[in-house]
């Protein structure tokens, strides 16, 4: 009786670490995925664009002293849709992790 009841439990706990295994890989959905492909290139427009804003100031001020304002002016209106595009990232990836933890509570309680 004490070895099958041994063999039971880890035969359980062995399902177990699979479930866990599984289902702590991490992996996108598709909603994230497009989410991702639709935003990313706004992502990297913002990063290129401040850059060549840093690079040209620094390496000629004279020629890019007259424009400044108004790319400054652009990269801060450029950046709500960046930030907000970011939240909406983040709160994708939370929701899907706090899915996950409920998933487990409730594994733990059956």
């Amino acid at each position: 009786m004490a070895g099958e009841d041994l063999e039971k439990e880890l035969l359980e706990a062995r399902i177990r670490i699979a479930e866990l295994e599984v289902s702590s890989k991490t992996s996108i959905s598709s909603g994230q995925f497009l989410c991702i492909v639709m935003l990313g290139p706004l992502f990297l427009a913002f990063c290129s664009l401040g850059i060549l804003i840093v690079y040209k100031t620094v390496s000629n001020p004279a020629e890019v002293s007259p424009y400044l304002q108004p790319m400054l002016l652009a990269m801060s209106i450029f950046s709500v849709p960046v930030v907000s595009a970011a939240g909406v990232i983040v709160g994708l990836m939370s929701d899907e992790i706090k899915a996950k933890a409920r998933m487990a509570g409730v594994k733990d309680e059956e």
